[in-house]
Formats: structure tokens, sequence, C-alpha cells
């Protein structure tokens, strides 16, 4: 018979929660929130880039203004107003202050 200090192991996970689904368990347990972690990094660098590339666009478009285009210019501005609130709503997300 088991004496009193052999208890059974208490089934402690240090602190962790446990999947709902169950899912975290083996030695690729924790894989799914790397992925998670992992796409959300892709998608952010990718919506990072479309706005430096956005901004380049702009910033050139309104460097290089000919008489004709100057009709455009409050367009370009609105444009570069609504890039600007992106780039606030981007470092918040980050939680980077701008």
């Amino acid at each position: 018979m088991p004496s009193d200090e052999k208890q059974k192991k208490r089934n402690d996970s240090n602190g962790l929660q446990r999947c709902p689904v169950g899912s975290d368990v083996g030695i690729f347990g924790r894989a799914n929130g790397f992925v998670d972690g992992l796409s959300a990094g892709f998608i952010y660098a990718t919506a990072i880039r479309e706005l430096i590339t956005q901004t380049e666009e702009i910033e050139t478009a309104l460097a290089t203004l000919d008489e004709e285009e100057k009709e455009l210019l409050p367009t370009l501005k609105e444009d570069l107003a609504d890039i600007d609130a992106k780039w606030v709503l981007a470092t918040a997300m980050f939680a980077i202050e701008a």
C-alpha cells in the first residue's frame, strides 16, 4: 500500500490557464499561440509597409505639383490627414507613443 508520503502528484500547471479545447498539451502545446502571434506580426508589418508606401506617394505628389495639379491639393491633404490618423492607430496597436 502506498504510504501517505507518496500521494498522487498534483496536476499543477504553474499558474498557466488551460486551453478550453484541451489542445495545449504535448510538445506542441503552445504552438497555436505562437502561430497566432506570428500571423499577427505579418499582418501588422504588411499594414505598416502599406502606410509607408502611401505616405511616400502622397508626399512625393505634394512636392512635385505643377500648376494644373494644384487643384488636387485639398484632396491630397485630406488623404495625408487620413493616413496620419492611421499612423496614430498603428502606433497605438504597438503601444508606442506617437
